[in-house]
Order: structure tokens, then C-alpha cells, then sequence
């Protein structure tokens, strides 16, 4: 089997989903440490990440970037078991939470939120955001619980079965978890227990597990 290595850093939610696609398609891969803000990195990434952002994935001497572009090609080449469904309309639905996920939900989770809480001092040296913080808590995450609680008809987001869209959701929604905020399961029950479904199996739990640890060996209260 070729070789896969994986460069990015673990609290990246671009670098977790990607992580998440390996570990439910079951490849074995090396994770090489590339933070976007430390000058300090591999020839390998400066020569083959033309933007500079994480992740970036080797597969043997050929080098691909971009999070979502690196699913599709990981759907391509390991089809098996696949994470989008074989009805075109359903696989369409899968894209879409995904892209959704990759967009509006880490602005505000990602962005907004744990960025603000956890890395604007450890990592950027300055005062956090508390608007953005705010913003975040008052506005966008409501508004995306809102959205998810309408689109769940089921365990799982599309065609009754864990697809693309609940990797990248599941994965972004992991953002939550380490700023230790609760989806209100009175406003928004399908959301709250489904956040607990996905993040119960077991490629969200052992990263769950390995990023908890990462961040807190950072001296984050994690």
C-alpha cells in the first residue's frame, strides 16, 4: 500500500477531519507536526503547500492539499467503506453538510470560539475577542443548532447512516467539546443527542481523547 503522511497539527478542525476520514476508512498513516503560525517547518510542506495551510497529505511521492480536497481523493482511491451514499441526491446532502460545516460552522466555532477562548493567548499573544466570543455563543451557535435540529430526521444526518456529513459536522462539533459548551437539550433535542451519538464512536473518541491531551500538555484548561 502506498504511504500516506499527513502534516498539520491536531487542534486544526481541517486537520481532524481528515484524521477522522483515515481512522473510518482504516489507513494507517504518519502525522507529521506543521503549525501554520511557526516558522519552523518541514521542506516537504513549504515545497508542496502553495498556501501555506494545513493539512497537507502525501500519498507516496505525490502531494495533495486542501481538507476537503483530500477527502475526495481519499474517497477515490479507498472507496471502501464509503462515506458518501450511492443515491446521487443523498451524496449531494452529504457535500452539502459538509461544506457547510467547513464554512459556517468553523467561522463561528472554530474562529469565533475556540480560537478566541484558547489561542488567542497561548498561541497569538493577545487579548481575546469577548465580542467574538459573545457573537458566537448568542448568535451563530444557536443559529447553527437551529438549522441541525430541522435537517435531523434520523440517527444521522443523510440516509439514515453515518456519512460524510456527520464526519465533518461530528468533527467540527468537536470544537465544542473542548470549550466545554453544551448543546441545551430542551431547545434543541435531536442536535444535543446527536452530538452524543456521534462523538460515542470510535474514531471520534480516541481523538477526542488524543486531542484533549495535546491541548492540555499546551497548558490549556481543556
Amino acid at each position: 500500500m502506498t504511504s500516506l503522511i499527513l502534516y498539520g497539527a491536531e487542534p486544526s478542525p481541517f486537520v481532524r477531519k481528515v484524521r477522522l476520514a483515515l481512522a473510518f476508512k482504516q489507513l494507517d498513516y504518519e502525522l507529521i507536526q506543521v503549525f501554520p503560525f511557526n516558522p519552523e517547518k518541514p521542506q516537504a510542506f513549504i515545497d508542496n503547500s502553495p498556501t501555506g495551510q494545513i493539512p497537507l497529505l502525501a500519498f507516496g511521492d505525490d502531494y495533495i492539499t486542501d481538507s476537503s480536497v483530500i477527502l475526495n481523493f481519499l474517497e477515490r482511491e479507498y472507496p471502501e467503506p464509503a462515506l458518501l451514499p450511492k443515491d446521487n441526491i443523498a451524496a449531494a446532502r452529504a457535500m452539502w453538510f459538509a461544506e457547510y460545516a467547513s464554512s459556517k460552522m468553523v467561522a463561528a466555532l472554530g474562529g469565533h470560539l475556540f480560537a478566541e477562548m484558547y489561542l488567542a493567548r497561548a498561541f497569538f499573544n493577545r487579548e481575546p475577542l469577548q465580542s467574538d466570543i459573545d457573537l458566537a455563543l448568542n448568535e451563530e451557535i444557536p443559529e447553527i443548532f437551529t438549522y441541525l435540529e430541522t435537517q435531523l430526521n434520523s440517527n444521522y444526518l443523510v440516509a439514515e447512516q453515518f456519512t460524510l456529513a456527520d464526519l465533518v459536522v461530528g468533527g467540527m462539533l468537536v470544537l465544542l467539546k473542548h470549550c466545554k459548551v453544551k448543546c441545551d437539550a430542551n431547545k434543541w433535542p435531536k442536535v444535543a443527542a446527536y452530538i452524543d451519538r456521534v462523538h460515542a464512536l470510535p474514531i471520534f473518541t480516541k481523538i477526542i481523547d488524543e486531542e484533549t491531551e495535546i491541548l492540555r500538555s499546551y497548558g490549556l484548561d481543556i
